[in-house]
């Protein structure tokens, strides 16, 4: 059963979109797709089979994957139609929904009987619709949906939008849920891990180190105490492939501190993180104590609020972000205040 026509805008144009149930023999899987650009990258060819598409979707995250196939077969069906553009005899490309598609294939096979599973409900685009207003619904879908890409691939489809598609900072800051700043510190943060550490650490799996990047993009005063102790990105990559070194992507918010006393860098170069911390726990307690760390946490989570972020908190139906940021608002005054006392 086919659904009525609708217009709606697409980057600003007006666009006359099919609603239909399409047929899963008619749809071919984009191995441009974002989500599997580092397996792409990683093959010695420039395109993709079918079979290809599959296996890099699925291992991207399993758990997720088997998540969302058994919320799609406990609800017999999608919820949100996918996005298809044609291409030529009578096939579809799908521009965004990929992973939708491969689980009805699946529960197609599994249940053959079954009608729902025999086509997909779809936006069906019209021809010439161009790559900036693909993208834009890829970026509708994901960066400001609630289907978010991890972190490594949203900072490479950031890139691509501005380095390899020239869109403007400006443009891109309307279409996502990212300021500016933020905006930079994704690209450079993915340019530093894409030729400084992939090259050396090409496992699939060291792309979840991103967070070590960003975190090293965000502190200037960390790339400053490496100048004054003449390290460089190289050693910060080697650091990042040494658990020793950096457990995890929110040590490296402490490496500032141990860079800037030489008694801890020296025990960090020698024996590791967790023996130049404890050389901290002497001379600057506050750093080590779980307590503070997690204050620390706090705070600059605070600090990284978005507008938008704001704007959801203001709105929100029943306010409890609202609600607990007032309450740390309180104890944070009220325990202030009980220390002025004492001075």
């Amino acid at each position: 059963m086919n659904l009525p026509n609708i217009t709606i805008p697409i980057d600003g144009k007006l666009r006359k979109l099919s609603v239909e149930h399409v047929q899963l023999d008619f749809l071919v899987t984009d191995e441009d797709n974002p989500r599997i650009g580092l397996f792409k990258d990683n093959q010695p060819k420039n395109n993709l089979t079918g079979e290809e598409i599959r296996y890099a979707i699925m291992n991207k995250s399993p758990d997720a994957y088997f998540k969302l196939k058994d919320a799609v077969h406990n609800n017999r069906g999608i919820i949100n139609p996918i996005w298809i553009e044609p291409i030529n005899a009578g096939k579809y490309r799908v521009i965004e929904g990929n992973t939708r598609v491969l689980i009805y294939q699946d529960l197609n096979n599994q249940e053959p009987n079954e009608q729902q599973w025999k086509s997909i409900i779809a936006y069906i685009l019209p021809q010439g619709v161009n790559e900036d207003e693909k993208n834009f619904i890829r970026l509708q879908a994901h960066l400001r949906g609630t289907n978010d890409w991890d972190a490594y691939e949203k900072a490479k489809y950031l890139f691509k939008l501005s380095k390899e598609d020239y869109w403007p900072l400006s443009k891109i800051e309307k279409q996502t849920k990212l300021n500016k700043h933020e905006i930079e510190q994704n690209i450079q943060a993915y340019e530093i891990m894409q030729n400084q550490y992939l090259p050396t650490h090409p496992e699939p799996n060291e792309v979840s180190k991103f967070s070590y990047f960003v975190e090293y993009v965000k502190d200037k005063k960390l790339q400053k105490a490496m100048e004054k102790n003449a390290f460089q990105i190289n050693n910060f990559c080697d650091w990042v492939g040494d658990k020793n070194k950096i457990p995890t992507g929110q040590d490296v918010r402490h490496l500032r501190d141990i860079l800037e006393d030489k008694n801890a860098t020296e025990s960090f170069i020698s024996k590791g993180y967790e023996e130049s911390m404890l050389v901290l726990s002497y001379s600057k307690p506050d750093i080590t104590n779980p307590f503070y760390r997690d204050i620390e946490r706090v705070v600059e989570k605070l600090k990284e609020l978005t507008a938008f972020e704001m704007n959801e908190i203001a709105n929100e139906a029943e306010g409890g972000k609202l609600r607990m940021i007032k309450e740390l608002a309180k104890w944070s005054k009220t325990i202030l205040s009980h220390i002025e006392d004492r001075k």
